[in-house]
């Protein structure tokens, strides 16, 4: 008899379970459950306020949970100490928003930093690295240029070198198309599927770009209100009967209702934690 084929699923490079996080007494997420798997690309998006830089944070560990597990990369992210964090770190890329490279470094050194910082590798080695690095994101002979003499667009694609100069295994991308034109920002999508197509990687963007959201996802989660609203590809979003999501996707505005009890508390500071 034969054997029905197995069809295995990737493996999760990233796996939330129950996440709940508190600023002081206020409650910012509220049990989310995620899974982000080896090689695809996440975006998680969601309008102001809906904890998506928070969680952001936490996958990178920068933030503690109040409760709940984040494995990332198959361990366990929030029982780690410092040195555990640090390990862990060198396996992370991050493309921060607005780029944040430093004014004073040429952009070659920009690139090239982590790996000063990070590896006790020869100067030639690591110059060979940058350039390579910077070939990818098509800024070839731009290493000896100076930030300030970057557009907006080539100072993202240097961010996004510098971010994966170590090869990581999970590139975070922070609102990468923000602040750039259409043209720009499109050139920018086709960067970040490049790069997972080239190097293999497992990437996360945080942003609340739609267009931007349906060029590169292989998959969106999208929160609301500090809850995780809906999980799918585009297809599935935009068929979706979830109204909330179809508000969220066509930028439509809900007005928030309010009875005269809750109006009250709200204004002398009593209102109850959601």
């Amino acid at each position: 008899m034969a054997e029905a084929a197995a069809t295995t699923a990737p493996a999760a490079a990233i796996e939330v379970s129950d996440l709940v996080t508190h600023y002081g007494d206020r409650e910012i997420l509220h049990g989310i459950d995620m899974e982000v798997r080896q090689g695809e690309i996440m975006v998680i998006m969601g309008g102001s306020g809906s904890g998506k830089t928070t969680l952001l944070r936490h996958l990178l560990g920068l933030e503690k949970a109040t409760s709940g597990s984040i494995k990332l990369l198959g361990r366990e992210l929030t029982s780690m100490n410092e040195v555990e964090l640090y390990e862990v770190s060198r396996k992370l890329g991050v493309a921060f928003q607005g780029g944040a490279l430093f004014s004073s470094m040429s952009v070659g050194e920009n690139v090239m930093l982590p790996l000063v910082e990070h590896t006790r590798l020869d100067r030639e080695t690591m110059e060979i690295m940058m350039r390579m690095k910077l070939e990818i994101v098509k800024l070839a002979g731009f290493e000896d240029l100076m930030p300030a003499e970057l557009s907006g667009g080539m100072i993202k694609r240097a961010a996004f070198a510098r971010a994966v100069i170590m090869d990581p295994a999970v590139l975070f991308a922070d609102e990468p198309s923000a602040g750039l034109d259409p043209v720009v920002s499109r050139s920018l999508d086709e960067l970040i599927r490049d790069l997972r197509d080239a190097l293999g990687m497992t990437i996360v963007v945080v942003t609340h770009e739609l267009e931007s959201a349906f060029n590169i996802a292989d998959r969106i989660t999208m929160l609301d209100r500090g809850n995780i609203l809906t999980i799918g590809t585009t297809e599935e979003l935009k068929q979706s009967d979830n109204d909330r999501v179809q508000h969220l996707l066509n930028r439509c505005f809900e007005e928030e209702v309010l009875d005269a009890d809750a109006y009250l508390a709200r204004l002398t500071g009593d209102s109850p934690r959601d």
